[in-house]
């Protein structure tokens, strides 16, 4: 939308100045002229990019928002004196060439057996490629689309613990037989000769060529239907393209990390010579790598002559280990957005999470998961969902689940479910839960959490700069050690952001201790219901009457009904957890006081420099025009290797024969011991 005389058209975008009756296309209804434009793209433009495939208009004096999946332009149609203002809103699909799904299966792991404390998940392809593996028909002239990473997250062992898969996927291309695809004219004449017997000798070359890809090629296991649905006519100017995925699966949430090693090993499928096999570097990394300790912090791992990783220790919290990025949360929904979750959440809503981009949907939903703590999401969470499992949205109960964007192209969501967007921070609720607002929180901790959130959007919105103008440097230009601090200054944002939503909840349930009842006998269904474990009414006729509505709404829920559980008896949960929440509701009223900080005390720069594995004696250079992978060239240095799999950085970090205390505890026990 461009407003005439105020404003510059872009230099590839075209202005729609007549419509076809040949009137003017002004869209406003004052004397000053508004018009819309648009770009087109280029015939080379990659398959599947973003392409805008419907608009619509909303009159705000309706009440009317954006419908799902669809973007505001931020410029009123209306200038005129009267009338309602009247934005233009738009939806980006991606542009699908003609395909064929597929149920994805895997065709390759390393290690082939399991770990005795990791077994391999069956449920690996569909995250891997969750909106199913394709088979897709291109013009040759289309450039190939850049590989996407994405995240996803498993639950084994009965839910009690968590397997984070890191995935890059990408497409290649399929090439019936090289001996055919490369054959000399001559050579396929000699061919048609064979295969044309009886048929119209006037046949063109690619006629030809196609039946000889149907008789030898990829194509021959196709059925009729399918191969009309492709349309794969002429091999000269289309192609059939693959899609494939290469994941890490690990009990660590590297996501980082993996990205940038999967994104290297997918580099090196090029047609080039490889001296280092790209198998040497997989069983390099898996088994060859140390985990990060107390006595080694900082892994700096270099891959080549440019590309490097680095693997720090993780913070030492008494709260769970996830994948989630409450930098994300808050740099994609902003502060009252998550505000709004965060009572979505807490009243147990319905709540669907979409994204374009799979890496950030798993990480804020994560995140959403996350800032619910002391209580744990006792309902359907699936923070990637493949489109195989999407039949839950219509389950009648609660649900976190996130789903990829494109779901809307071929689903409409059912009528009870609340839709956060993630690419236009908009969140759509339900016609039954207009209601909510985060007016219903209580106003004093909202209040503080508001202003809290506001302080470290501001510092995010900084730090992006500063990465965006360090991103336009060489790789070469930016060093390990400023990387390092980078990664420090993401951490403590991190933390902050954890520490306010911690501060929230530990001022909404202040002096809850006191309405635990004390138990009588041994527990039987009579005893773990809530009622005889804690004395609800008393606890709501502590709080602020104008807060009664959310509070009446909190302890009717599943999570608030298992966390009474889990404090009145000895539970699976972490008790420090418990333990540390309990610690903070007490210290809610001291001024200035941090419940989550990086421990700077224990803080060391120490750097364990690991070199690019060797190549060994009498490796031949490799070219790779596709990934795949030979299982004999999977052996890890003998030199590096480490008899305990759980010390790499793809498995456990091993426990003690002694009970391990976290840094909360020993601050809690050096603190009473100072008292005494």
């Amino acid at each position: 939308v461009i407003y005439e005389g105020k404003e510059r058209i872009m230099q590839d975008a075209e202005m729609i100045v007549e419509t076809p009756m040949g009137h003017v296309a002004n869209i406003n209804n004052s004397t000053s002229k508004i018009f819309v434009t648009y770009r087109r793209a280029n015939r080379k433009m990659s398959c599947n990019s973003l392409v805008v495939t419907d608009i619509c208009l909303i009159l705000t004096n309706k009440g009317e928002v954006a419908p799902q999946a669809f973007c505001t332009i931020n410029k009123n149609l209306n200038k005129g004196m009267l009338g309602s203002d009247v934005y233009l809103c738009y939806k980006k699909s991606m542009d699908r060439a003609n395909l064929i799904s597929f149920k994805p299966s895997i065709l390759y792991r390393y290690p082939m057996t399991d770990y005795n404390s990791f077994c391999f998940p069956n449920s690996v392809a569909m995250f891997c490629l969750p909106m199913g593996a394709t088979i897709e028909c291109w013009p040759k002239v289309a450039s190939k689309p850049k590989p996407v990473f994405s995240t996803f997250v498993l639950t084994v062992a009965d839910a009690a613990q968590k397997i984070y898969g890191s995935a890059i996927t990408f497409y290649e291309e399929v090439l019936p037989d090289p001996s055919i695809t490369n054959m000399e004219p001559l050579e396929i004449m000699d061919k048609k000769s064979e295969i044309t017997d009886g048929e119209n000798i006037t046949e063109t070359k690619p006629q030809v060529k196609m039946k000889i890809f149907k008789k030898f090629g990829v194509l021959k296991r196709l059925n009729l239907g399918q191969l009309e649905k492709l349309q794969y006519t002429d091999p000269e100017t289309q192609s059939l393209n693959i899609s494939k995925s290469i994941c890490i699966l690990s009990h660590w949430p590297f996501f980082d990390t993996f990205e940038k090693f999967l994104g290297f090993l997918h580099s090196l499928a090029n047609g080039k010579p490889q001296n280092v096999p790209i198998e040497k570097y997989i069983s390099y990394f898996l088994c060859d790598i140390p985990f990060p300790s107390p006595q080694r912090p900082r892994i700096f791992v270099q891959l080549s002559t440019v590309d490097r990783l680095i693997l720090t220790q993780p913070e030492d919290l008494a709260l769970p280990r996830s994948g989630a990025s409450f930098r994300q949360l808050l740099m994609n929904l902003g502060p009252e957005n998550c505000m709004l979750i965060l009572l979505l959440i807490l009243t147990e809503q319905k709540l669907l999470v979409h994204s374009l981009r799979p890496d950030v949907l798993t990480s804020v939903s994560e995140a959403i998961a996350m800032i619910l703590f002391p209580f744990k999401w006792q309902c359907p969470y699936i923070p990637l969902c493949p489109l195989g499992l999407a039949e839950v949205l219509h389950a009648p109960l609660p649900f976190l689940i996130g789903v990829d964007s494109r779901f809307f192209d071929l689903y409409d969501p059912p009528s009870d479910v609340n839709c956060v967007n993630l690419d236009t921070n908009n969140i759509i609720l339900c016609e039954d839960k207009r209601h909510l607002n985060i007016k219903l929180l209580p106003k004093k901790s909202s209040r503080i959490l508001k202003n809290g959130l506001e302080v470290i959007y501001a510092k995010l919105n900084s730090l992006n700069r500063i990465q965006s103008s360090q991103r336009e440097k060489s790789n070469e230009d930016f060093s390990a050690d400023k990387e390092f601090q980078q990664k420090r200054k993401e951490q403590g944002l991190e933390l902050e952001i954890q520490d306010s939503f911690l501060r929230f909840m530990a001022s909404i349930l202040k002096g809850y201790r006191s309405y635990l009842l004390p138990i009588t006998k041994a527990p039987t269904v009579g005893t773990t219901d809530p009622t005889s474990l804690f004395n609800i009414q008393a606890f709501l006729r502590s709080r602020d009457k104008a807060h009664a509505k959310f509070y009446s709404m909190l302890v009717r829920t599943q999570m608030f009904i298992r966390f009474i559980e889990e404090r009145s008896f000895v539970s699976d949960m972490d008790m420090a957890g418990l333990a540390f929440f309990d610690e903070c509701t007490e210290r809610i009223e001291e001024e200035n006081v941090t419940f989550l900080e990086l421990d700077e005390s224990q803080h060391s720069e120490r750097t364990v420099f690991i070199p690019p594995p060797d190549p060994g004696p009498n490796q031949q250079p490799v070219i790779y025009k596709t990934f795949k992978l030979n299982p004999d060239l999977m052996k890890p240095q003998k030199s590096l290797s480490l008899k305990n799999p759980a010390l790499c950085a793809f498995g456990i970090t091993p426990g003690s024969p002694m009970a391990r205390r976290t840094k909360h505890e020993i601050k809690v026990a050096q603190r009473m011991a100072r008292k005494q």
